[in-house]
């Protein structure tokens, strides 16, 4: 008899994701159940927080069933406020009976008794919580509204009275440069899980406001590197993918559109949140048609000759992706000189730390060059003015923020195309060609 090998949870994730990639099973997915939120955060990517022409609950239901039905096994839902739908428990329930392994992104401001005890009957897989600082001061500079942090710290204290497992996350922003550590060290305290992230993109109308707070390339690079166990992290992925990582001629190298999948408010199937590229209409066809038709084809796409990641040996470690450039630059295929510099800075370390000095310091003059302007020949470069994204901005001529005033489109790049099957009027059903 063989013994069985016995696998990390990781591990086992790692190889079923290798699998799903290779028959192009969506395993992962996301849906923004709205854009609503009560929070107005300074580094936000959503534009308009109407909540207008969002999909209803049947519509989601509906929706749940198709994905899982897929193959779908890691689903997260997220927002905008997951928790500013008023039936948000029927639509966890509902994705929770069909067999999903669940995680919850909430701002935790509106996390109340009934919802606790909800979601402490029926376990998500992951519940994460994000922090805008550990007062109620720093809470206004950073969402905009006062005494948000008292409301957050109830809803942590009802979610560890249930014995539910929590990840405390932050976006390490400027103005909370000085108060990563202090959020880490409080979710140690209280035996919670916590991560931060120093990454933030434009926003889905392409606005660069959201870009301000980023924290230097410098900082950036330091929360990267500091932290031991971040650290270590890194080092493996390093050797592992990206010393290994070889130019392609394609525009996407991520699991988007190949083994994940993100659905938007408004029913739009997507291969990624922040990529505004061959979307599907779900509320006029199958969650299979859109998958399997426009949303996977985005995977044979050419990078463009203006692509000059594309053949970049540090590609698998930049932040820059197709959805970032498309958002900072209106291409794609753009290049954004705040990634080239973070990375480059990041590898040099990584570099230096496997004892490599001549490799590290050629990184670090690479960045120190795109520090002083330097931009590649042909590249597409970052914007001075928003793009309005079909379906991510204005609805019939009214501005992204639902103030009813006539927009100016700044972009002419036709950035979402949406596949709609055709409907018979009459009875609303597909139409036979």
């Amino acid at each position: 008899m063989s013994a069985c090998t016995e696998l990390s949870y990781n591990a086992f994730g790692e190889r079923l994701n290798r699998a799903g990639a290779r028959d192009r099973i969506p395993l992962a997915g996301s849906i923004e159940v709205t854009f609503k939120c009560n929070l107005r955060c300074v580094h936000c990517y959503i534009p308009d927080y109407s909540g207008r022409n969002e999909m209803s609950t049947a519509e989601i239901s509906r929706i749940l069933s198709e994905i899982a039905d897929a193959g779908c096994l890691y689903l997260l839902l997220t927002g905008g406020e997951v928790l500013s739908r008023a039936d948000f428990p029927e639509i966890y329930l509902r994705a929770k009976r069909l067999g999903l392994l669940l995680t919850v992104f909430t701002n935790g401001t509106l996390l109340d008794e009934r919802t606790a005890d909800l979601l402490a009957e029926y376990p998500p897989h992951g519940l994460e919580i994000t922090l805008y600082g550990l007062s109620d001061e720093m809470y206004l500079r950073t969402t905009g509204f006062p005494g948000r942090f008292t409301a957050v710290r109830r809803a942590i204290d009802l979610i560890l009275a249930r014995g539910l497992p929590l990840t405390l996350k932050a976006v390490a922003m400027e103005p909370l440069a000085d108060e990563i550590a202090k959020m880490q060290a409080f979710a140690e305290s209280i035996g919670a899980h916590f991560r931060s992230d120093p990454i933030i993109h434009a926003r889905l109308d392409g606005s660069l406001g959201p870009t301000t707070v980023r924290p230097s390339p410098e900082r950036a690079v330091r929360h990267d590197t500091e932290d031991p166990r971040r650290l270590a992290d890194y080092l493996r992925y390093y050797r592992e993918y990206v010393l290994t990582t070889q130019p392609t001629h394609l525009l996407m190298s991520c699991g988007a559109g190949l083994s994940s999948f993100h659905i938007d408010p408004h029913g739009t199937l997507l291969s990624c949140e922040a990529l505004p590229l061959n979307g599907y209409d779900l509320r006029r066809g199958t969650f299979r048609d859109g998958w399997y038709g426009i949303v996977g084809a985005i995977r044979g796409r050419e990078a463009a000759a203006t692509n000059v990641c594309a053949s970049c040996e540090l590609r698998a470690l930049c932040d820059r992706c197709p959805a970032t450039a498309m958002l900072e630059t209106g291409s794609p295929d753009g290049w954004v000189p705040y990634f080239c510099e973070v990375t480059h800075r990041r590898a040099a370390v990584l570099e230096e730390k496997m004892g490599n000095a001549e490799k590290a310091a050629r990184f670090r003059a690479h960045a120190e060059k795109v520090a002083s302007g330097w931009t590649p020949p042909g590249a597409v470069l970052p914007r001075a003015t928003p793009f309005l994204a079909a379906g991510a901005g204005c609805a019939g001529g009214a501005c992204a923020t639902g103030c009813g005033k006539s927009a100016t489109k700044t972009h002419a790049t036709q950035l979402l195309k949406i596949d709609r099957p055709r409907t018979d009027p009459a009875s609303q059903k597909e139409a036979v060609p």
